[in-house]
């Protein structure tokens, strides 16, 4: 049997969206910034791996649709699917 996991992961830029988890540096003093109307932005990245090794990062830009996420499983999984699982 051949397992392949995959996940995509947001991190936040300028503090927390509501969500437990936002990116930030933990060797320094946080900064406080102005909430924005629209956020302060993020980061999607998207990464699989198996039995036998792993993708590269994959960096996703803005909101991703079910055919931005198909794409993202043809282009960067089905050519490794073989070696990494």
């Amino acid at each position: 049997m051949t397992v392949i996991f995959s996940d995509e992961k947001k991190f936040n830029l300028d503090g927390s969206d509501g969500m437990r988890t936002h990116w930030h540096d933990l060797r320094k003093e946080p900064k406080y910034f102005s909430k924005r109307p629209f956020g302060g932005g993020s980061l999607m990245v998207w990464a699989a791996f198996g039995y036998n090794g792993k993708t590269n990062i994959v960096f996703l830009e803005g909101r991703s649709k079910v055919v931005d996420y198909q794409n993202i499983l043809k282009m960067h999984l089905l050519p490794f699917g073989k070696q990494i699982g």
